[in-house]
């Protein structure tokens, strides 16, 4: 089974970050004071192995206070059928808007005999705790009830009562969970029957409801064939209000005809007087019109010819403004293009660039002298500074004042370097004039181009105006044959304001010729419409039978009278069919009433039933837990009685049954129950009873490391001393958790663990 070899924790309860090693064979103990933090180390590994927290507590309980931000994990090695594994779950603090939630993680290696080995990635805390279940065959339950032996523990299997030792024995056979099944369905059969006895529903309510049914049925049958027949004698009724209301409708349109025709006939009449005021109206207003006047169209023709050569002579006159404007302009341009010439003008430019290029080359050429020279002379006074003998550098001569040859090649260095600044800023400004004096020279042959190009521009202005002025004259020509009131030397404007007068009076005559074509055009039509209105008048006749006042009100008595008959017939009917939705609705309701008894007797035998069901699965539990108990006393009395002879020879046997009042055979043949034994013997068997109950959970397979935690915590010194003793001397693995100092007289490895303070936490001394 499974064997913890080392438990590291980190920020779990009072452990800041310890690690402990556990031997695999005898006693391992972990000892100190009280709160010291050593049940953390055993909490630790099962929530490492199983997610499990006890206490109550909650997964996030587990971090050390004040190590937010800190990791939080523990982590277990164990060997488990000569295979080690490693388990770490851990806390990780994460941010949120309703603020800090801790959320696991775990990982889980696979190796050899010795070291991790291979991790395996991405592992849920969820499939950490299957993957230890399937490797084990143990839930977390299940491997705290086989190999966890709790504080008190001993002590309440061989003092207490037998219903604190079933209590016990039931807890860690997993016997519980079948006794509290047991006990709930016993329980939920009490509870259906309550309430069934408390629901409401019988045979008798359900047959009386049917019987009322069956009743209302044949009631609404009854008043159905009273409203059929009432409804029949209403259709017929309708019938004849049809009938009536066509006869009616017949008469009354022959009505409203013969009313139409005499309306249209007196309309008629009156169209032919309107007509015929029209056409003597339109008359008299020709007659005041000039009658004589040309046709608009040929008023119009001449019009439009005037008003076109007035317009294109007009913008003739204007281009020639146009182009003498323009070219005005351009003469100006001459005139500012040959100013600008003479000012930049210059007979020795040419000269003058050419000796600005020639300065600047030739100081040019200093300056690079002199660089040459000033390198020349650095080189010469680094030698005489760094030469280890009073030597020229050229000609590697004896030379008696050093001293006052590097003064005299300093003070040329430095002149040569004035000298080069001197050039050079010389070189720069030659440069600067020759620039300026080539941009000169450049502005010049362009503003010849210029030149050259507004003069060519200025012919064709003169050529433009020439001509604008020949189509102006050609076009007032054209006006001045339309005016024979003009003589043909008028001058341009003359000609133009005279074209103008001419158009504004032929506008006018033809404003008042096509008034007065208007006004006949609308005589004609207003005789037109004249003659179709007499022509409408004298069509109109009689087409329709005439429908006298007489004959409308015999019809429209008998229409009345069909009607009052069906709202009586209508009436009749609808009382005979609100009867009958009555009888229906009650017909419904007792239905519904019929259905809820029942419902409610079926609910209530359900009920019943449910409670027979629940019985019988608390029998037949009850039986199974029996059954299991009896297994499980015979399995546990038996490993414990191995256990027991292991350990003593003063007992032969260890017996528990279902009174749960464990009992030692001794030597001599009597038969001794645990809570009457000295300190000691009862020690020796309440440990036997347990390891017994340990061998029965894991089904007699190898042992796993008994953990215990204070067992020994309730007895005095000599008990303890037995206990652990007895422990020893089984040579089965165990983690033993004690504060107590006869711990470190048995065990083969202990593990000192201090007081924690709030810096450190709880510290471990070197394993003795």
């Amino acid at each position: 089974m499974i064997t913890p070899i080392r438990i590291r924790v980190r920020n779990i309860r009072s452990v800041r970050d310890s690690e402990i090693t556990i031997s695999d064979t005898g006693i391992t103990a972990l000892h100190g004071p009280v709160g010291s933090g050593k049940s953390t180390f055993l909490s630790a590994m099962v929530w490492a192995l199983y997610g499990e927290v006890s206490g109550g507590l909650k997964q996030a309980d587990m971090r050390r206070s004040g190590a937010d931000g800190e990791l939080c994990e523990a982590e277990v090695d164990f060997i488990f059928n000569g295979q080690r594994y490693t388990a770490l779950r851990g806390l990780r603090q994460r941010s949120f808007r309703s603020g800090v939630r801790e959320e696991a993680y775990a990982r889980w290696w696979t190796s050899g005999t010795t070291g991790p080995g291979r991790d395996e990635p991405q592992i849920s805390p969820t499939k950490l705790t299957m993957k230890i279940t399937e490797l084990t065959g143990l839930t977390g339950r299940a491997y705290c009830g086989a190999f966890f032996i709790a504080q008190g523990e001993l002590t309440g299997l061989a003092e207490g009562t037998p219903a604190q030792v079933q209590g016990l024995f039931e807890e860690q056979t997993g016997l519980g969970v079948l006794t509290k099944k047991v006990d709930e369905k016993n329980a939920e059969a009490r509870r259906a029957e309550e309430l069934a006895a408390g629901m409401p529903g019988s045979r008798e309510e359900s047959e009386e409801a049917r019987s009322a049914v069956e009743d209302a049925q044949k009631k609404a049958a009854e008043d159905y064939e009273v409203h059929a027949q009432l409804a029949e004698a209403a259709r017929q009724a309708a019938d004849r209000v049809c009938s009536a209301e066509e006869q009616a409708e017949d008469v009354q349109r022959r009505h409203r005809l013969t009313e139409q025709e005499r309306i249209t006939r007196a309309r008629a009449d009156e169209r032919v007087q309107q007509c015929q005021q029209r056409v003597t109206s339109l008359t008299k207003e020709l007659h005041q019109a000039d009658s004589a006047a040309p046709m608009p169209e040929v008023l119009a023709r001449q019009l439009d010819v005037l008003r076109e050569a007035v317009h294109s002579a007009e913008r003739a006159v204007g281009q020639v403004g146009d182009a003498e404007k323009h070219g005005a302009a351009i003469d100006d341009r001459v005139r500012q293009t040959l100013t600008e010439a003479g000012r930049l003008a210059d007979p020795e430019l040419d000269l003058r660039i050419e000796s600005a290029r020639q300065q600047h080359t030739e100081y040019e050429q200093r300056r690079g002298a002199l660089k040459g020279e000033y390198t020349r002379l650095g080189r010469a006074l680094q030698a005489l500074t760094t030469a280890e003998s009073a030597c020229c550098p050229t000609c590697v001569q004896p030379l008696r004042d050093v001293l006052s040859l590097v003064a005299e090649l300093r003070r040329q260095w430095e002149r040569c370097i004035r000298d080069g600044k001197d050039a050079k800023a010389k070189a720069k400004a030659a440069a600067q004039l020759h620039d300026a004096l080539l941009s000169r020279r450049q502005e010049l042959t362009q503003l010849s181009a210029r030149l050259d190009a507004v003069r060519a521009e200025a012919a064709v202005a003169q050529q433009q105006a020439e001509t604008a002025r020949g189509v102006a004259a050609e076009a007032v020509s054209a006006v001045v044959t339309l005016l024979p009131d003009l003589d043909g030397s008028a001058a341009h404007e003359r000609v133009l304001q005279s074209g103008r007068d001419t158009i504004e009076r032929l506008s006018t005559e033809v404003t008042r010729a096509r008034q007065a074509h208007g006004l006949r055009t609308q005589l004609a039509a207003a005789e037109a419409e004249l003659e179709a209105a007499r022509a409408g008048l004298a069509s109109l006749a009689g087409t329709h039978p005439d429908a006298t006042d007489a004959e409308l009100a015999e019809v429209t008595s008998e229409l009345h009278t069909a009607r009052t008959q069906h709202s009586k017939a209508a009436a009749e009917a609808s009382e005979a069919n609100t009867r009958f939705q009555v009888a229906d609705e009650r017909v419904t309701m007792l239905t519904e009433a019929h259905e809820v008894a029942e419902s409610r007797m079926r609910a209530k035998y359900d009920k019943l039933h449910q409670a027979h069901i629940l019985h019988e699965a608390a029998v037949v539990l009850a039986q199974f837990r029996r059954d299991l108990l009896a297994e499980y006393t015979a399995a546990v009395s038996q490993a414990a009685t191995d256990v027991l002879t292991q350990i003593t020879d003063r007992h032969v046997r260890f017996e528990i049954d279902d009174s749960f009042i464990p009992c030692v055979h001794t030597v001599e043949g009597t038969e001794r129950a645990t809570r009457v034994l000295s300190g000691g013997e009862k020690a020796t068997a309440a440990l036997a009873f347990r390891l017994g109950i340990t061998e029965q959970i894991t089904g007699g397979n190898a042992i796993g490391m008994i953990i215990a935690d204070e067992i020994t915590a309730a007895h005095d010194a000599d008990t303890r001393r037995a206990v652990l003793t007895c422990l020893s001397e089984l040579g089965w693995p165990a983690l033993v958790v004690s504060h107590g100092e006869e711990i470190t007289e048995v065990a083969q490895q202990v593990i000192s663990l201090s007081q924690p303070d709030e810096i450190t936490g709880t510290t471990i001394a070197p394993a003795a």
